[in-house]
């Protein structure tokens, strides 16, 4: 529960800092380059599990402090830029990115407190 927290904090932040301070585009190119390198750290993780290097508890480890935090800061980057560039127009797609923002905020809570 408590990673679960933390990793909503890591978004929730990201997402507060791409629609307050940075410039939309600049967070959105900076959301999906360190979303893309949070794939490529799962990625080596994996393989290096399936050539042998290291144990799978040591990747499963890794990744949920490397990579998982970093996924989340990029995925709130993302949607704060796109929050701000949809909301120029305030149409139906300025909606859909409302609700794709607000996803990962109501499915961490929900799964914080499913016990």
């Amino acid at each position: 529960m408590l990673l679960v927290l933390a990793l909503l904090g890591f978004y929730l932040c990201s997402l507060w800092l791409a629609f307050a301070f940075t410039l939309a585009q600049k967070a959105l190119v900076q959301g999906v380059g360190l979303c893309a390198v949070a794939a490529v750290a799962a990625l080596t993780l994996w393989l290096l599990v399936q050539t042998g290097f290291i144990e799978p508890w040591l990747s499963i480890a890794l990744s949920g402090a490397i990579a998982l935090p970093a996924f989340m800061i990029g995925l709130g980057l993302a949607m704060g830029g796109l929050l701000r560039i949809t909301g120029q127009n305030r149409d139906w797609k300025y909606g859909l990115t409302c609700l794709g923002a607000g996803a990962p905020a109501v499915l961490g809570v929900l799964a914080a407190f499913a016990t």
